[in-house]
Formats: C-alpha cells, structure tokens, sequence
C-alpha cells in the first residue's frame, strides 16, 4: 500500500567537460568513502577515452575533474571500457578494457602524469568483468568464453571453460516425484502434460547483444553467467560457487535475453524473456529452475538493456529503450516493487529529451537512490516510501488510500471496506505513469490530484466516496503545465491545498497554481502561478489540511512554514527567501519552524494540549533510522512507522508492539511511558512481526496494519474503542457506544461507569436509543457491581475531568440494583408486554436475585395473556435453575406458580405432587411452617409455628433447640411469661455449653433487666467500655454512665452515647406515659360500666362468696346443656367441693386452656373483670417503678439545657399520677369486692379483684426548679 516518492533530484551537467557533439558512451563508478563518482568516457569518434571526477563541495555544489585521458600512445586507447570500479583497499579505480588490458589509477598519484598503472593484460580480451561484492575476487569472461577467477592481487585462481556439457555437481536428480504428467495445468487440460516440449525451437532474443553478463550473489558465495551455448544457439545461465565450481545450470527459456542481475538477499537470478506477444522479466532460483516472472506493460517497440536490483532487494530497476518514431528513440528507468505477489511500477524515470541513459546502478549504502548518466549529466534520484491518504478530518472522509501502479492509480476507501493488495476497491487508469498524489479538501477530503511523468496534473472528484452504494471517481480535467518546462518538468510532489490553490514542489523552489473551474463544464484552468525559489534543498512537501498549514523540509532537518495565502509585502527580498510576485501570495518563513536533529522522511503536524487550554502545533517526524520525533524531542528509537489519529499518535516498533501516545496532554508530559503494569493497559498491544501502519480513519476505531509479505490486517485498538465509547457517552449517544462494546467486546459496565450521574439522569434516553429487547438483556445480564473505570479501563490522569471520572463516587455494592430498578420502571411504563424479558431480568439480575415479584409478575400476566407467560416463563427458566425457582415459588405459598414452574423443570410429578398434596392438608401457618422448614428458612418456619397456636408449643422449643433460634424465640414469646423462661435458660444453657460464660451471665442480667449488673460485669472483667454505657443508658442511670466516662478520660462517650441515650430514652417515657394514660382511660370507662350493672354486681358477689369459682364450672360436663343466660353456668351448686377434688377433676389440658382464656381477657367473657383489675394493678405498679428513671432523667435533661424537655416531661407524669389516683378511688368505690375483711385468713382473700392503694415516693422525684 506504499508508494515510492521522488524527494530529491540532483543534476551534474557534463557538457563542458565533454564535446556533446560527439557520440559518448558512459561508465561511472562511486568512491563510497569520499562520495566521489569516477566516469569514463568513450568517445566513439576520436576513438579515446577520458577519465573524469565529480566531488561535491561544502556548499552543495559539484566540481568536475578531467582525470587523464587514454590516447594513441596507450595501446588500449580504442578498446571500449568492460569494467570500471573502485576499490577502496587499493585506493585506486580500476578499469579493464575490451583488449584485455587491465589498469589501474591509484587515487594517491593524480598529480602524477604517469598515474597510470597497467597491472595484466588478457590476450584474448575481456568480454565482461564482474568483481565479487566484498572486492577480494574478480571474475572474467575472456574472449575464449573462458572463465577467469581473479584475486584482488591481480592473480589468476583458476581458468576453466563456460560453455560444457555438465549441469553441475550440484544439479537436481528426479525421483519420479513430482513429475509433469501430474501436474495441474490450469486451462490447458490434462493434454498438456502430454505434450512434448522442443528445445530445437528455443532461440535467441533479437534484442540480445551476444554479450556474456556475469551477477554476484549479495553474499559472494555463488555467481552466475549468462552466454550464448553456440551449441545449443539460445542462452544458458549457470551458477558457480566461490572456487568456480559448476554448481547449477539453468533450465531451457525460450527468447532469453542478455541482462542478467542476481538479487541481493539471493534468493532469485533476474533476467529478461522477450516473447512475440510479451517481454518478461523472468527469475531463476540458485538451482536454475525459473521462479515466476512478470510482464512489461510497454506498448511500443521497446527493448531491455540492463536489470539492476538495490542493496535491500526492495525494487528492481528496469533500463528500457523505446520506439517513438522511426529512428528516434528514448530511454527511461521504470522502478519495480514486488507486494504480496504482484509487480507495481512505483516511478518511470524519462530520460530529457535529446539525451539517453549510458549507465545506470544503485547506491550500494542508500537502498533508494538510484545513479543514471546520459550523454549531458550525471543524475541522482532520492526516493522514499510513503503512504498517500487523505489526511482531512472528517466522519464523511472516505479514508482512501491511493496506491501507485504505473499508469493505474488503485484507491480502497478503508472506511467502507478493506481489500487486500494488489486488489482494491476502484482503480483509475492514466495514459501516462503517476509520480505523486495529494488529496484535497474538497468533498470532505476525498478529491485528489494526479502528478504524471510527464508534469501534467489530473485532478479528480469523488463526491461518491460520501454515498451508498459507492460511485467511482470522476475525472475533473487536467492541468497542462508545461507553460514552463524548466521548472513544471521537474516537479517532484503536489499538494492540493483547497479547490482553487495548489502547490508544488521542485528542486530549491516552491510553485502555487490558482485554479479556477469553468462555470459551464466545470473543466479546470490555471489562472495564475507563483514562483517562491528559497536557498535551501527542499525534499519534503507536506500539507495539514485540518488546519490549513503547510511545511517544507530540508536536508538537514529543519522544517519552515510556508504561508499560501494572500498576504502583504512591501520588500521582494526576505533573509532566506526570495518572494517572485508583488501580490505576496507565497512566502517560505526565513526561520525555521522547528529542527529535527536528522532528516526525516515522513512528518505530520497535529495540536498537543489538555481541552479547555491553548495547544501547542508540533511536528512528528520519523528518520530512516526509525527515530521518532515531536519538534526536536526524541520520542523512540524503535518506530517503523506512525499515524495521527483523532486522539492519539500511533506508533509500531521494532518489538513488534503498537503504541499509543494521547494528544490531549500538555507537551511537556508528551512521551513514551516504559513503566505501566497495568494488565489492561489501552496504550500497549502486540501486532504481528514486522507490521506497519497504513491508516486509521478518523473517527473510527480501526487500525489498518500491512505485513511484510504485503497483506492486509484491520485490527480494533482497545485505545481507539475506548476513547469512540466515551465520546460517544459525552455525546448521550448511547445506542453507537452499546454497539462498539458490542462489536469489540467491550465490558458494558462501562456505559454506566463512565458517568454513573449522567446515566442515570438519562435512563430514558438510553432505553430509547437500546430499544432491542435482546440488547437490552445483554446489557443487564453484565452487569456486576464493580467499577470498570478503576479495574480494567482506568482513565489517563488527563481524562478524568473530560471523561466524567469526576463525579461523585457511587457505592458500588448497589450498583446493579440501582440500575435494574431505574431500568425497570422505564419499560413498565412503556410496553410490559415487549419488554416482559427485561423486565425479568432486572428482577433476576439484582444481588441478591429478587425472584418473587418477578414470578408474582408472572401470574399477573398469566390472567392476561397466557401464552405471553408461558413465554416469560420459559425464558426466566434460561436465567435462573428451575430447582432455585420452585424454591422460590414454593416459599411464596403459591401452589399455582409452583406447578407452573414445575411442569418446566425437569422434576418428575411422582415426587413433587404427592408433597404438594400433603402440604395442603395441613391448616395455614403449619402448612407454611413446613414449607419454611423444607427449603431451609428456619426463622421464617419458627415464626409461622408461633402463629400455628400453642397446641405447637412443644413443637416450637424443639424447633429451637435444633437450630439454634433462641434469640428469635425470645423475641416472638417476649409477651408469654412462661415460654419467655424456658426459652431464656435454653439460651443460658447454650452459651454455657459453648464456653460463653460471659455472655451467658450477661445473657442473664440482661434478661432480668438488670442493666446496672451488666455494666458493672463488663467495666470490671472487660475492656468494653462502650458496651458498659450502652446498658447503662438502658437503666435510666445516665449519672452514672457520665461520671464513668469522666473516670475513664472517655468524655466523648458523652456526647456520642449518653446524650443520645437521653434523648432517646426521653422519647420512650413520653410515649409510654400517653400509652399508660390511653390504657387507664380505655379500661377504667370499661370496668365501671361493668360494675354499675347489675348482672355483673351479682357475678362479682358470687365470685367473692365463692373462691375457685372460675375452674369449679369445669365439673360440668362439656356435653350437658347450657341455658340462655350467661349466668346459668355460674349458678351455686348445693354441694360444695374442695378445691382439690375440683383441680383433681380437671385435666391439665383444660386448665392451660383457661388460663389463656383468663389472660386474653376477652370482652364480654367471663374473664373480663378480672383481666381489667390485673391490668389495672400492673399499670399501678408500672408507675410505681418508672418513678426511678423519671427522677434520673429529669436531674440529667435539667442540667444538661433540656430544661423545657425535663419541665414538659414532669407535667405529664404528675397529670398521669393524679389521673391514677383519681380513676382507682373511683372504681374502688364502686366495687364491693374492694371491702375485705382483715381478719379473713382464707386463701380466697388474696385472689379477690380489687386495684389496691397506688404507692408514691411523696414528691422526691419531682423538681422544684421545673414547676410552674
């Protein structure tokens, strides 16, 4: 996907040195210590050579220098030059004629006439001469078509003979395997492998010269020759080793021609096919059989002189010679490249007219430069690989990538598609070779501009690259430019600024066209151009449409800003630059923008800076030495390559890992982090060997990589996804970031995270957005209660305000609940039908999971449409184990829902239905206390065998016991004084048995309310302080607990514990002061109606008269009959039983029954009266009691500014004492009962009802300070 840019030309005019009216062939050599280039010329007319020097000076300038000529006095002075090269170790340049004579001119004795040095001489002359790549062998092909092997002392190795029978010992032997009758022949059929080959029709090219060629292997283990077999009368190559052994020859090629070139990583032998219907460029493998070839897309008369191949085996340099016209010919260099199986023409270098190419090689340090000479100069070509892309910043840009093909530009916008090399998505065909290309603005930066050889430029629309489906590009016109020739000719790169400005470059010198676009057929036309010629080098042109600048680079480094647009200047002349027009229409800035310590060959601009401050523009530039550059700061040394995308600068390197560097950081912190060990570090990630950047379209979280074999792979960076996600959430547009997790698996819990606020502000946005029941699902079932912005996507230190990593931390133990009970009362209120499965899983999803009113949600539905149950129900089964369900539905008590559930379970009815029959024989509570009990929820069981009744009594201590609910029974029996007991010694007994003495002596003081022993067990036998004020505060003690705390230095226990305590206990008095003053008025209003009547007057005489009256009516027979009167079970028997035998007649059974009843009281029983005089007595003694933590509470609140509290509190107590006082006096007036004879020493007397005289404490607790 690269292509090869021209960043440099450079000229050496040779007409004053040498007559260009004589015919001249030309051969040059390069002096790689100093840069010198060595050149002879032969001069076909005078029949003489000469030997010239071209150095360049320290102002870039070149100096030439006529060496020494070879005239008549040589005997070798009309034989053509075969070699000529120089070697650093003799210091000398060697040459070696076509008469045999072998010279040499030592670089040390130019100032020597007798400079020359005739080191041997070959008497049957020297057809080809090649020296071995390291110099310490030269190989020559004599006039016998002998082989020569040669030391660098000039001593003959070993001579032997070319063209000889022998393959070679090294010659492949066939087996049987493999053979070519079992070969697939494509199109041709299985005939083909019949068909029989005839060598006799094999001849030679008519292009071949008849010279022999001989090509070192890049390593100088093995050499090739290519000659004629006069034999055979066609073409052989063989291959020799470094002793000159035969080790190979080539198979039969029809038409091969003379060039021959072995390429430097060594595994192919280049040469040339030329076929009646094409010319090939054919490859040999070091054992001589052919290796693929590629077809010339020459269409005139044309013929290949020379191959050549450059140091890095990169490109494959073609020297043609065409036909224009009859007798008039012109020669040009095509540039070769080989990606993932196909040949690209990547440059066309035309010869000037009226010159042609003599010579040509490549630099042997520099991969791309390439050294050809004519008849008139000497020229030097720079290349480099480049990536033409559209560089505007824009959703609707296409991302286009344009690669190069000779005259075929291909394009594949990677925004829509990715299609591998050599194919793409369109491809344009030129009538001449494209150099260069740049993409403008316009159409959101999809129209480009064409650079051809021949310095025309083709510009072209693609306002389709916008529209689905894709339409191809259109071509707008061209530009003719050759208005100037000395300049426009030599243009090397274009950028295409805007619709009507474009700039290009030259040598030293920068040009603007203005465009203008006829109105009519839109055909463009150059209104205007100006000329900015500066004193520097320029090699590179490069253009930041985004933001309308545009640089240039020098040798050196340093990049200057070159100012297009119309501006101001009064003086031509700018230190330097030099302007051409007084319009100032363009300028290159004197000073420098910035340097970089080496030149790099590719650079982009971009802005560096935190949003919300001022940003800095910064070049990035990489070296040929894989430097990597921001301004003059050294990023890395290990880059390959480097792209500018919207938020980050990615990089490869030669670790074969892609990094990340963000833009939106202040650039002083702007550098490579080597000690980040975060496991889901976004910045980092590793890449397949030796792979390199293409592009990343903007706005997009695709990264386009290519291989080394030149295939394509579009990879998802977690830093481009993450960083599209939270725009996408900044922006509210939560459906594109939904999709993107989605896509790229990205954790949805981020959605949330990345601003929890904001979120859940938006509910409603984001369920509109993810209408998708099936996407709404996905969302809520990964949801978990973690933080993905702290764990896995952690932001940059820069990125948390931007991103919402600002804002109020939430508990994320709620996090899941918060977001399905949000969720859920969005989709209720928009369709519960549709939205039914997500619903259930906000239910299910919760932690811990809220299964029942999702099932009660289920038989909701059911009574509406059924068949949407079942599938609601079906789908809960898929979230949740059915057996968990049937728990579930079990524990609910709903014996519908459980066969529901049951029916898609995989339980089998034989045994659920039998236990569910069984279960609904039994009455409620029991019914549900054995579901309790069966799925394990022993406090919920415990609870309904309490609401069973007392006939469960048993049952329940049991229950206890084995599962240890003594705290739970004590609070359920807490009202039941003998239960309360036994439960509380089973407890007691339990602590016991576990080695808890203190808690159960603890458990024991507590139970008894004896709050002051437990504290003082807890200050004296342990640390627990706190614990100790606790229970005091319980006791009403609050003095004590205050000067505990003083005693201990605890004095912030006061504020923390006892105040509260006060207050709290402040509160209960006042409640249970009204409760007290509601009990009184409710039961005293009662017991006087029932004494003022005169049926219940006669029942309390008889309850007198009689002492056991209430458990004597249990001698009556259960089955005997009963009058209408109440009063006829009470009626006085003639014969009076003792109280024994009537106990003894009485079951134990019937006697808890009674006191039950006696206990309830129950209005309009028997029992009432007594039950009203009890509660009367106890809320006597009640009072009684409370006048202790009245009196306490009233000194603490008095002398703590409570006051007004202790004053209020006081008045209520004194106003319940009076009512107390008054309403029993009332009621022992009325009752007879009340009148009991002191002397009375029957047991009956103690049992009568009466409310008895209320106690005080005469006034001591009371305050006089809070009297009014």
């Amino acid at each position: 996907m690269k292509s090869l840019v021209t960043l440099a030309r450079t000229v050496v005019s040779l007409e004053q040195n040498v007559p260009t009216s004589l015919k001249c062939q030309f051969t040059f050599t390069i002096d790689y210590e100093t840069k010198d280039v060595w050149v002879t010329a032969f001069l076909e007319e005078s029949s003489s050579t000469e030997l010239l020097r071209i150095s360049r000076k320290e102002d870039s300038t070149f100096e030439i220098d006529t060496i020494t000529s070879f005239t008549k006095k040589h005997d070798f002075f009309n034989s053509e030059i075969i070699c000529l090269k120089y070697l650093l170790d003799a210091q000398a340049c060697f040459i070696a004629f076509s008469s045999g004579d072998i010279v040499l001119v030592g670089k040390e004795n130019l100032a020597d006439p007798e400079l020359i040095e005739v080191v041997g001489t070959v008497e049957s002359g020297i057809k080809c001469m090649e020296w071995s790549p390291d110099e310490e062998l030269g190989v020559i092909v004599n006039g016998n078509d002998h082989i020569l092997l040669m030391t660098k002392n000039f001593e003959v190795l070993t001579e032997f003979p070319i063209n000889v029978e022998n393959a070679g010992e090294a010659n492949s032997v066939s087996v049987g395997w493999g053979r070519k009758e079992t070969q697939f022949h494509g199109s041709e059929g299985k005939s083909a492998a019949l068909k029989k080959i005839n060598l006799s029709e094999y001849t030679l090219s008519e292009d071949d010269d008849s010279r022999p060629r001989v090509s070192w292997c890049g390593d100088g283990s093995f050499f090739s020759c290519t000659i004629i077999d006069p034999l055979k009368e066609r073409r052989v190559i063989r291959i020799y080793n470094r002793e000159g052994i035969l080790q190979n020859t080539s198979e039969p090629v029809n038409k091969l021609e003379h060039s021959l070139f072995w390429r430097p990583s060594g595994n192919l032998i280049t040469s040339s096919q030329k076929l009646p219907h094409k010319h090939n460029i054919c490859f040999f493998e070091k054992n001589g059989l052919t290796h693929g070839a590629f077809a010339l897309r020459e269409t005139k008369n044309h013929k290949v002189v020379e191959l050549a191949w450059n140091c890095d085996s990169s490109i494959l340099a073609v020297w043609l010679i065409r036909e224009e016209a009859p007798s008039q010919y012109s020669s040009c260099v095509q540039l070769w490249h080989m990606n993932n199986y196909h040949w690209y023409l990547k440059q066309e270098n035309l010869c000037p007219p009226g010159e042609s190419i003599c010579f040509l090689c490549w630099d042997a340090e520099l991969a791309l430069q390439l050294h050809y000479m004519t008849q008139k100069a000497y020229y030097v070509h720079n290349y480099s690989w480049d990536v033409l892309i559209s560089h505007t910043i824009s959703k609707k840009n296409a991302a286009t990538v344009a690669v190069i093909d000779g005259s075929s530009i291909f394009l594949t916008p990677f925004r829509y598609m990715n299609v591998p090399p050599p194919m793409s998505g369109y491809s344009i065909k030129l009538n001449h070779p494209a150099t260069h290309l740049s993409f403008s603005t316009n159409n959101h930066g999809n129209d480009f501009a064409v650079l051809e050889a021949n310095g025309d430029i083709l510009l072209f629309g693609w306002a389709g690259a916008c529209e689905k489906p894709l339409r191809p590009p259109t071509l707008l016109g061209s530009i003719n430019t050759t208005m100037n020739k000395d300049l426009i000719t030599a243009l090397k790169q274009i950028a295409w600024i805007n619709k009507n400005t474009l700039l290009g470059l030259h040598h030293s010198s920068i040009v603007k066209f203005n465009i203008s676009f006829d109105g009519e057929s839109g055909m463009p036309s150059i209104m205007s151009q100006t000329h900015c010629i500066t004193s520097h080098r320029l090699l590179k042109l490069y253009s930041n449409v985004n933001y309308e600048e545009v640089f240039v680079e020098t040798m050196n480094g340093s990049i200057f800003k070159v100012i297009y647009k119309r501006f101001r200047c009064e003086n031509f002349w700018v230190t330097g630059s030099y302007l051409a027009e007084e319009k100032g229409e363009l300028l290159v800035e004197s000073d420098p923008f910035t340097c970089f310590p080496e030149f790099c060959e590719h650079i982009s601009s971009t802005r560096i800076g935190k949003h919300g401050e001022e940003e800095v523009s910064v070049i990035i530039g990489l070296s040929k030495n894989n430097k990597l550059y921001a301004n003059n700061r050294l990023l890395a040394v290990d880059c390959t390559s480097f792209f500018i995308h919207n938020d980050y600068i990615v990089y490869t390197t030669s670790s074969h890992t892609a990094r990340f560097l963000p833009l939106r950081v202040n650039f002083s912190e702007f550098k490579v982090s080597d000690n980040v060990t975060h496991p889901f570090d976004e910045t980092i990630r590793r890449i397949e060997r030796g792979s390199k950047i293409i592009i990343a379209p903007y706005f997009d979280v695709s990264l386009v990589l290519q291989m080394p074999r030149g295939n394509l792979e579009t990879i998802h960076p977690r830093a481009f996804v993450l960083a599209a996600v939270r725009q996408h959430l900044n922006d509210l547009d939560y459906r594109s970031g939904f999709v993107i997790c989605r896509k790229h698996k990205l954790d949805f819990n981020i959605l949330y995270d990345h601003a929890p606020d904001t979120f859940l502000r938006n509910v409603k946005t984001f369920v509109e957005q993810v209408s998708e029941v099936d996407y709404l699902n996905l969302f809520l079932s990964s949801l978990r209660n973690e933080d993905v912005t702290l764990t896995m996507y952690p932001y940059s230190s820069d990125d948390k305000s931007e991103n919402g990593g600002s804002q109020k931390p939430r508990d994320q133990k709620q996090k899941v609940n918060i977001i399905c009970d949000s969720i859920r009362e969005i989709l209720e209120n928009l369709d519960l039908k549709r939205y039914i499965q997500s619903i259930l899983t906000t239910y299910v999803q919760k932690t811990p999971p809220d299964l029942e009113p999702a099932l009660k949600l289920l038989v909701v539905l059911k009574e509406k449409d059924f068949d949407c149950a079942e599938d609601a129900l079906k789908f809960i089964t898929f979230l949740v184990d059915t057996d968990k369900l049937y728990d579930v539905a079990l524990g609910m008590y709903d014996f519908t829902l459980v066969l529901m559930i049951a029916q898609q379970s995989q339980r089998d009815p034989r045994e659920y239905l039998p236990f569910l029959s069984e279960l609904q024989t039994h009455e409620k509570h029991f019914q549900r206390f054995k579901i309790d009990d069966y799925l394990k929820r022993y406090e919920k069981a415990l609870n309904n065998l309490y609401l069973a009744g007392d006939k469960h009594i048993d049952r329940c201590y049991e229950y206890i016991l084995e599962h240890e609910l003594y705290r739970l029974g004590l609070t359920l029996f807490s009202n039941n004084p003998e239960p309360y007991k036994v439960i509380m010694s089973m407890y007691g007994d339990y602590l016991s048995s576990n080695k808890q003495h203190k808690e159960a002596g603890l458990e024991l003081l507590t139970d008894k309310k004896n709050y002051q022993d437990a504290a003082r067990v807890l200050l004296d036998y342990t640390q627990e302080l706190e614990d100790a004020i606790s229970l005091l505060g319980k006791s009403y003690m609050w003095d004590e607990a205050t000067r505990i705390c003083y005693l201990k230095n605890r004095v912030d226990l006061v504020e923390t514990h006892v105040k509260p305590s006060v207050l709290e206990g402040y509160k209960h008095l006042i409640e249970d002061i009204e409760d007290m003053k509601e009990q009184l008025n409710k039961q005293t209003t009662r017991l006087a109606e029932l004494l003022i009547s005169k049926e219940n007057e006669e029942e309390q005489l008889e309850y007198i008269r009689n002492d056991e009256t209430l458990e004597n009516v249990e001698v009556f027979s259960d089955t005997s009959s009963i009058v209408a009167s109440d009063f006829s079970r009470y009626t006085k028997s003639n014969t009076r039983l003792s109280v024994d035998s009537l106990r003894s007649g009485k079951s134990a059974k019937s006697r808890r029954r009674d006191e039950r009843k006696r206990a309830r009281g129950k209005r309009g029983s028997v029992y009432e009266k007594e039950y009203l005089f009890d509660s009367l007595r106890r809320l006597k003694e009640r009072f009684y009691n409370m006048q202790g933590s009245i009196s306490n509470i009233l000194h603490f609140l008095a002398t703590s500014k409570y006051v007004e509290k202790a004053r209020h509190l006081q008045s209520l107590y004194s106003e319940l004492e009076e009512q107390i006082q008054t309403r029993t006096e009332n009621i022992e007036m009325l009752s007879p009962s009340t009148i009991v004879d002191s002397k009375a020493k029957t047991p009956v007397a103690d049992n009568l009802p009466h409310v008895g005289n209320i106690k005080t404490i005469s006034g001591s607790w009371k305050l006089e300070i809070l009297e009014t």
